[in-house]
């Protein structure tokens, strides 16, 4: 398929999805994720036994692009956070294993999407960060909903609440981020964990994943649609609007 936001590549049984606006951070625009949504569709679980999702170029993602912001309303949120939400679960539903394989920044809904993976692989130079705080909205795609599940509920109440930058070390220790590499090595080794990975028996590897999971969890995807809510309803506030309209006066 052709695709402006993202770009497709395969390497063996592996499937790599490139998030593909490295000018802009790889910032998430609804037609990026909807392009990702796509090509999770279009994977045949016999080829891609294993996903990876990364950035072109430095970053994996700064987050949400705040452009796209200025206009929203609390049916606009409503629905761009609902949009977020479906690759979430297309991530979380599909059969065969996913990494992200965390760069650069790797914040706000960026590192929300990689949150959803089975494995997080970070290079040691990564920056984490959940800072939606800082412009007065909330998580846009499961941050305070699988986030807490990853780290336990109060280092993410210290994430979500004072929207600090952690290291990929801290994001180790809390159990964020399952292996760093330093940078000269870390895609390498998230390649050879994936080749690893996709060498097992497939069946055996979908049955672990569905297991774990229905185990971990049973009402993510409810708690999502409050979170969705929470969500449009901040861009009915005049302190989220006049916050996004000074990031957006400082970014230029």
């Amino acid at each position: 398929m052709a695709y402006q936001c993202i770009r497709e590549e395969k390497k063996g049984k592996i499937a790599i999805i490139w998030l593909n606006r490295p000018d802009k951070l790889n910032s998430l625009t609804v037609d990026l994720v909807k392009e990702v949504q796509e090509c999770f569709d279009s994977l045949d679980p016999e080829e891609s036994r294993v996903v990876i999702i990364r950035g072109e170029g430095k970053h994996f993602s700064s987050g949400a692009d705040i452009n796209g912001f200025r206009e929203l309303g609390p049916m606009e949120g409503f629905n761009f956070h609902r949009i977020l939400n479906d690759l979430v679960m297309k991530i979380r539903r599909f059969p065969n294993p996913v990494i992200a394989f965390l760069h650069g920044y790797s914040m706000g809904g960026g590192l929300e999407i990689a949150e959803s993976a089975d494995i997080r692989i970070a290079s040691d130079s990564a920056v984490i960060a959940q800072p939606e705080i800082n412009i007065g909205i909330n998580a846009g795609a499961g941050g305070n909903v699988i986030l807490p599940r990853l780290v336990g509920r109060g280092m993410a109440m210290y994430m979500i609440l004072t929207g600090d930058r952690i290291t990929a070390e801290k994001a180790m220790d809390i159990g964020l981020v399952d292996l760093v590499f330093p940078d000269s090595t870390a895609w390498e080794q998230a390649l050879h964990t994936a080749e690893k990975i996709s060498s097992k028996p497939p069946d055996t590897m979908r049955f672990a994943k569905i297991a774990v999971n229905s185990a971990w969890e049973s009402s993510v995807e409810a708690s999502l649609n409050l979170e969705a809510s929470l969500f449009g309803n901040l861009f009915s506030s005049r302190e989220t609007k006049e916050r996004i309209s000074e990031f957006l006066s400082k970014s230029r």
